[in-house]
């Protein structure tokens, strides 16, 4: 068993927990890795959700497992806390459960033109920049009209994600073994801010209008910001990746989120 371990070092405490799992995981057997390793079983993030999230992502693309082990404040896609280190033996084991979650691919498409593709585990994201200005958003399902909005800006969500952003926008809780996309809006102006709720089968297309500064963005994940324009279409399908996380414990999402985010209100 080779497992890759992926630090975020940013992270307090990280750099000391670090060696403690690279110690618990020999001691069961387990061959560790850097992460710059390519040849790896199972992958580690050690950090938060956004270590955890990142390193599911990219693990995806190769088909490999993700643990996350929890040393950052929420924790809520991580597998582990930090003081449960001897469950890194069913790991080793593969005494284990994997939970597979769908993932967004967002195309960028300009002129007619494909200009990136980007897949996503929590969100893809489209808001203004550093201006207090509202822009115009027309959302299309299957190349039908859906809705136009004025807002701050606009979130297509996985179930992974709907525990992010979205849900700090007023968007619904949805359990990750489901497959669909939650558009939520950001701050519309307008008495109807209700999210929209789309089988995952279906394609969205997102267009902006026209704005004078050119600063609206697109955010994958939160790790990168591509600019947009009039001319450019953001088309929303499921990804072909799925994120694969492995499931040490038997709690249930709904009891995850009762301790994690409910209790801790």
């Amino acid at each position: 068993m080779k497992i890759a371990v992926f630090p975020n070092m940013n992270n307090d405490g990280v750099k000391e927990l670090y060696s403690e799992i690279v110690t618990t995981l020999e001691s069961f057997g387990a061959e560790v890795v850097g992460p710059q390793s390519e040849d790896y079983d199972i992958a580690l993030a050690v950090g938060g959700d956004g270590t955890t999230l990142s390193v599911a992502k990219n693990a995806s693309f190769k088909n490999k497992l993700t643990l996350g082990i929890n040393a950052g404040r929420l924790g809520f896609t991580s597998g582990l806390e930090k003081n449960e280190l001897s469950l890194l033996k069913n790991v080793v084991d593969g005494d284990y459960i994997i939970e597979e979650r769908m993932m967004i691919k967002a195309t960028v498409v300009k002129d007619g033109k494909v200009i990136g593709e980007h897949h996503c585990l929590n969100d893809a994201v489209i808001s203004r920049g550093d201006i207090a200005r509202l822009i115009d958003i027309n959302l299309f399902c299957e190349g039908r009209a859906v809705t136009d909005m004025r807002a701050d800006g606009i979130i297509v969500s996985t179930p992974t994600g709907s525990t992010a952003y979205s849900m700090a926008a007023g968007g619904p809780v949805v359990s990750p073994d489901n497959s669909c996309f939650i558009v939520t809006p950001i701050c519309p102006h307008s008495l109807m801010n209700r999210s929209i709720v789309f089988s995952s089968d279906k394609e969205l297309m997102l267009t902006v209008g026209n704005d004078k500064n050119g600063n609206v963005y697109l955010s994958v994940d939160g790790e990168s910001s591509i600019p947009i324009d009039s001319d450019t279409q953001v088309i929303i399908s499921q990804s072909e990746y799925t994120a694969k996380l492995i499931k040490l414990k038997p709690e249930n999402f709904y009891e995850i989120l009762n301790k994690k985010i409910i209790e801790r209100r």
